[in-house]
């Protein structure tokens, strides 16, 4: 008992084992308190332990901070019942609030802290999220229009240039809120107050996929005429040997008998995009750009602003030193899946 008062690894063993002493000496509770610092009932406690269970006493029995209030099991309900859409769960709700959310938990007998459901819910990677669309072909030669225009994105044919043409619009002259560095609670400001008496228009693009080369215009219309009078201009970009695989999707006025004829004399080969598969479209995200640094934060009083400004971020996008970043942080990507994949692989 000596030996563990004084060279016990563990302060609390060696605090029992100098009570059971004190206590030896025929020392009462009280002034073995006052002598160790502690409380009465606290000694006491510890000499009837050692009157119950002899030395096995003085192990602390090491346990690992307050029971559990919230089980696992409990967790787990937590988590499928924020994951779970209301109405299927019979409450007349679409989505839960945190408050609704309570509720119906403390109802199912489940009790915890908005703090502390947060932390579970986190855990366990649920969040409030938007929801999002889904879209499937329902084109019969989905595999084999897509498998040919990858090819095409997978390597350039020979004496050939790959050209994804799509429009975007209409577009109209209004104040078009965006994204934009600014102090604090002091957002730019764009006037509420508008009317539309220009007129719309569509940008009509054509991007030289292998090139990264973009040319675009806007059209005062969308139809078979403004199609093809744009493919004539691309047309004339190259030489007549060079044959141009033109993608596009299945509008109608993409595909009238003026340019399947105009195209077979031209040496073009036009190349459709399955239904509802606008995504293989490569210049689909050449126009998100476009909307994002072009049409939105911005407010063009007249078409002649708003051209010169598309103009200027067309040019700025095609300089050399532009494709040439691009086309190196496309490497580097590459290289990163690669070396992902091979991780994986490995493992």
């Amino acid at each position: 008992m000596k030996r563990l008062s004084k060279q016990s690894k563990l302060a609390s063993t060696r605090q029992r084992a100098m009570i059971l002493l004190a206590s030896n000496t025929l020392m009462s509770a009280p002034e073995i308190a006052r002598m160790l610092l502690t409380d009465e009932s606290h000694v006491r406690k510890v000499i009837h332990d050692f009157n119950r269970h002899g030395f096995e006493s003085l192990r602390p029995r090491v346990r690992g901070g307050r029971p559990r209030r919230i089980q696992i099991d409990d967790e787990a309900r937590i988590v499928a019942v924020a994951g779970a859409r209301p109405d299927a769960l019979g409450v007349p709700y679409t989505r839960w609030s945190l408050a609704k959310l309570s509720r119906y938990l403390r109802g199912q007998g489940i009790e915890v802290s908005p703090a502390h459901r947060a932390r579970i819910l986190a855990r366990q990677g649920i969040s409030l999220q938007r929801t999002r669309s889904w879209k499937q072909s329902p084109d019969p030669d989905y595999e084999a229009k897509a498998a040919r225009i990858l090819a095409l994105y997978r390597e350039q044919p020979k004496n050939g240039v790959v050209i994804s043409f799509d429009e975007k619009g209409p577009e109209s002259l209004c104040p078009q809120h965006g994204r934009g560095w600014a102090r604090r609670g002091r957002p730019e400001r764009h006037r509420a107050t508008y009317n539309r008496r220009q007129g719309i228009r569509y940008l009509v693009g054509a991007l030289d996929v292998h090139a990264d080369y973009l040319r675009i215009r806007p059209r005062p219309r969308r139809n078979g005429v403004s199609s093809l009078t744009f493919m004539r201009q691309i047309r004339l970009a190259y030489p007549q040997q060079i044959r141009l695989y033109w993608i596009q999707d299945g509008l109608s006025s993409h595909w009238t008998p003026e340019i399947r004829a105009w195209a077979a004399v031209n040496n073009m080969e036009l190349v459709p995009t399955p239904t509802y598969a606008s995504y293989l479209n490569r210049i689909e995200n050449t126009f998100g750009a476009l909307d994002e640094f072009v049409c939105k934060n911005a407010d063009y009083l007249d078409w002649d602003a708003f051209g010169y400004a598309l103009a200027d971020h067309v040019r700025h996008r095609n300089s050399p030193a532009e494709r040439a970043r691009r086309k190196l942080e496309a490497d580097k990507r590459r290289q990163r899946r690669a070396a992902t994949i091979e991780l994986k692989l490995a493992a």
